[in-house]
């Protein structure tokens, strides 16, 4: 049966803690540069393992949504009550968040500043404004593009998982080839590292450890510190960077997944549990928070001690913000299951 309770699976939370890290720190250090604000030093290096660092983050995400999805809906797929409770998991909080940012800025910027087609709220509507941004002026505000790319791989989510469950070999082989074949003829707009068809094998993965893996043994342990390590030293810079985000992203999942193994303390993963939960309304509300609190110092020259203070603030704010959210989707929610 498909979707029922089942023992929690504890790198999950550290992992979904180690997503949001990076993604967090490299969206402020670009919304200072376009504030125009100086400051003396990085909190973490633009690559990280030779990739961008947010690059990274969204990388172990897609790779856990694989994990999480398979491992939730084990067995038969009821396909309509998957696509509710994937619609009721990221639809009201994405509604919500953007209805307050959207009124914030209308009150800020005293009504309207744009010229858009007002039909093209239909893309935030879907939840697809940040990810279609490429290719059309869109009321994209918060969020980000990986909304929209993970929307996608949810649609092909119940393929996948027949084409693991019942011919894995076979779907392994055509979702290589679809990702070396794609890679070599794609000419969209869309930047084939965001192209959702070439996160596929990320998302796959998950969905394949978490199916017939599940654990990391010493020697998938070294293997994955060694390719990391090779990420880290070896000069990848004319390397593809969609086969970059995929080698980077697969190996530190398996190294961190091994490296929780030997971890006792409990206290450590309830804390990424309690963090981790919060997760889906930091990345809807972070990205619009600190664009903002940049802005209003912009073209500062910051020192060393007003820089952490500004991300001190910037990371209150955005957990004060992504815990409103979170209890304002509760309400919402069951404002709806009473009347349902």
């Amino acid at each position: 049966m498909s979707d029922v309770k089942k023992e929690r699976l504890k790198y999950v939370d550290v992992l979904r803690v180690l997503a949001m890290i990076p993604v967090v720190v490299c969206h402020y250090t670009r919304s200072q540069e376009y504030a125009g604000i100086t400051y003396p030093n990085k909190f973490m290096p633009d690559e990280f393992f030779s990739i961008y660092l947010g690059s990274f983050g969204v990388a172990i995400f897609f790779i856990l949504s694989g994990v999480s999805l398979m491992y939730t809906y084990e067995g038969k797929l009821d396909l309509k009550r998957f696509i509710k409770k994937r619609f009721l998991g990221i639809f009201p909080m994405y509604y919500i968040a953007w209805l307050t940012a959207f009124l914030y800025l209308f009150y800020k910027n005293r009504g309207f500043i744009d010229t858009r087609a007002h039909w093209k709220i239909i893309y935030t509507v879907f939840g697809m404004d940040g990810y279609f941004n490429w290719l059309d002026q869109t009321f994209y505000l918060l969020g980000e593009w990986f909304l929209g790319c993970l929307l996608l791989l949810y649609v092909l989510f119940p393929i996948l998982k027949w084409g693991i469950e019942k011919h894995p070999y076979i779907t392994g082989v055509l979702i290589i080839i679809m990702y070396f074949g794609g890679i070599h003829i794609y000419h969209g707009r869309i930047p084939s590292g965001n192209f959702f068809l070439f996160r596929v094998p990320e998302f796959a993965f998950g969905m394949y450890f978490v199916k017939y893996k599940k654990k990391v043994g010493i020697l998938l342990g070294l293997i994955s510190a060694a390719c990391l390590a090779f990420a880290w030293f070896a000069d990848l810079s004319k390397v593809e960077i969609v086969y970059k985000n995929t080698f980077v992203g697969i190996s530190a999942f398996v190294f961190i997944v091994w490296i929780c193994s030997f971890i006792k303390w409990q206290t450590f993963f309830d804390v990424c549990k309690v963090i981790g939960k919060y997760g889906y309304s930091v990345f809807l509300t972070h990205h619009f928070i600190i664009q903002e609190l940049c802005y209003h110092f912009g073209g500062r020259v910051l020192g060393t001690l007003e820089n952490c203070i500004m991300f001190l603030l910037c990371i209150i704010v955005t957990a004060a913000a992504s815990y409103l959210l979170v209890e304002a989707d509760k309400k919402v929610k069951k404002l709806f299951a009473k009347k349902s």
